[in-house]
């Protein structure tokens, strides 16, 4: 089946499957309002799921790495992002603070890592899932691509505020949850946990 016809097909069955739920909430899917909340959330759906197709090992090395010089850790902080909960596919949307420790001053473009975050939050996902996924994902290629030193490592903080919270339970409008994923030098060594924590609650 051609890749076209095949989205249109996928697209045509969630359709039909968010016109049923609507159907099990007791509306009417033929009035005015909800005649086409089946396509535009089919839409919406595949929209923000489009990470798993996706090549996240391009994100951070199809460009050429800009060597700086130097064996100090990296830090970037407050890259958005937009992800819908596995649990409940109600949206959770914050912020991720990103830490590696390179060799040879080798250090990554800032889009590189915002584009693997945003790959990663397009899929369904929970909190502490994302922080791993890139703290794994930014792991591996450094080791890949030969410019993980034996002391490097990375580490990934997720700060984020949860629908399912707002709509629905406690119905907390100012609550967030924070998340942690550490591996290599992060993981063993808990005083540059500390450093980089202080380093991505500076200025905030």
């Amino acid at each position: 089946m051609a890749p076209l016809q095949r989205d249109r097909d996928k697209l045509a069955r969630m359709e039909q499957a968010v016109r049923t739920l609507l159907q099990g909430l007791g509306e009417d899917v033929d009035r005015e309002g909800l005649r086409d909340t089946p396509k535009r959330v089919a839409k919406a759906l595949l929209d923000c799921t489009q990470g798993y197709h996706q090549d996240t090992s391009r994100s951070l090395f199809h460009e050429p790495l800009v060597h700086q010089g130097g064996e100090g850790i990296v830090v970037v902080r407050d890259i958005d992002f937009a992800s819908t909960s596995e649990e409940t596919l109600l949206p959770f949307h914050g912020r991720c603070h990103v830490a590696y420790r390179p060799k040879g001053g080798v250090v990554l473009g800032l889009s590189k890592l915002a584009r693997l975050t945003k790959q990663y939050a397009k899929r369904l996902q929970t909190q502490q899932r994302l922080a791993a996924s890139i703290a794994l994902a930014l792991q591996h290629s450094l080791e890949c691509h030969g410019v993980a030193s034996r002391g490097g490592g990375v580490m990934v903080v997720c700060d984020a505020a949860h629908m399912c919270m707002v709509a629905r339970g406690v119905e907390n409008h100012s609550g967030s949850t924070t998340t942690f994923a550490v591996r290599g030098v992060f993981a063993r060594r808990p005083e540059l946990r500390r450093a980089v924590l202080r380093l991505f609650r500076e200025h905030r």
